[in-house]
C-alpha cells in the first residue's frame, strides 16, 4: 500500500469525522450553557445576538490562514489528517516541523525523500509524533496556566520593562529556530522568506500609517498568499 493510500484512506476520514463531530457537539454543548447562564444573568436577547455575530465575523479571519495551511499540508500529509489537526489545536508550523522531524528520525533526509522513496509502515509513527508532541502543552496549561494567567494580569496591570523585554527576546528566539532552517534550504525558500517579510512589514505600516483597522486581522493571510505564489513562480525562474 502507497503512502498516501493510508494518508487518504475511508479510515482515517472516518476516524477524523467521529472526532470533529465530538469536538463540534462539544461546542453546541457550551454553547447552550453559556447562553442559558447569561439569559440567567439578565442579558438581553439583542445582546447575546450581537456577540455571536461578532464571533462569527471574527472568526472568518484566522480561518483564511487555517484554510491555506490545510491547502499547504494535503501534498504532504493528505487531506484527513490535516484537517483534523488544523481543527482542533495544530498550526502549519508546528505540523511540518513534527512531521520532518518525525521521518527524519525514521531515517530519511526530509518529507520529500520520505514521500519519494518511504513506506506506509511509518506513517503511524508520523501520526503519533504529531499528537503526542503537542500534548505537552495542554498538559502544562492544566497544572500552569491559571497562575501564568494571574501573573500576566498582574504585571499587565504596572509598568514591567523586564517582562515585556522577556517577551520580545521569547519572539525573537521562537523566530531565531524556526527561520535560519528554511532560509539556507534553497534560493527560492530564501527569496519566499525575504516576500513575506516585507509584504507583512509593508502591510502593517499601511495599517498603522492610515489607521485602516481591518487590515490589521488580515495581515498574515496576505502575507502567507503572496508568499506562496510567490514560491510558484521563483520555482520556475530559479530552478
Amino acid at each position: 500500500m502507497k503512502i498516501m493510500d493510508v494518508l487518504n484512506s475511508k479510515l482515517l476520514y472516518v476516524l477524523v469525522f467521529i472526532a470533529l463531530a465530538t469536538i463540534f457537539g462539544m461546542c453546541v454543548f457550551f454553547f447552550k450553557r453559556a447562553r442559558k447562564r447569561a439569559k440567567e444573568l439578565g442579558v438581553s436577547d439583542e445582546k447575546i445576538k450581537s456577540v455571536i455575530r461578532s464571533s462569527i465575523i471574527f472568526s472568518i479571519v484566522p480561518s483564511i490562514s487555517i484554510i491555506i495551511g490545510l491547502i499547504t499540508l494535503v501534498p504532504i500529509l493528505g487531506v484527513p489528517w490535516p484537517w483534523f489537526r488544523l481543527s482542533v489545536v495544530g498550526s502549519l508550523p508546528y505540523e511540518i516541523t513534527a512531521a520532518d522531524q518525525a521521518v527524519k528520525a525514521a531515517g530519511f533526509s526530509s518529507l520529500d525523500n520520505f514521500l519519494s522513496t518511504g513506506t506506509a509502515d511509518v506513517v503511524g509513527a508520523i501520526l503519533f509524533v504529531m499528537s503526542i508532541a503537542i500534548m505537552g502543552g495542554m498538559i502544562f496549561n492544566i497544572f500552569v496556566l491559571k497562575k501564568m494567567h494571574v501573573g500576566v494580569v498582574k504585571a499587565g496591570e504596572k509598568d514591567t520593562p523586564v517582562i515585556d523585554l522577556l517577551l520580545s527576546v521569547l519572539v525573537v528566539g521562537m523566530m531565531s529556530v524556526f527561520v535560519p532552517a528554511q532560509f539556507v534550504i534553497s534560493k527560492v525558500h530564501a527569496c519566499t522568506l525575504i516576500i513575506s517579510a516585507v509584504t507583512t512589514m509593508l502591510l502593517s505600516w499601511i495599517a498603522k500609517k492610515y489607521n485602516v483597522k481591518w487590515l490589521g486581522d488580515f495581515i498574515m493571510s496576505f502575507a502567507l498568499i503572496i508568499g506562496m505564489v510567490s514560491a510558484v513562480f521563483l520555482e520556475k525562474i530559479l530552478l
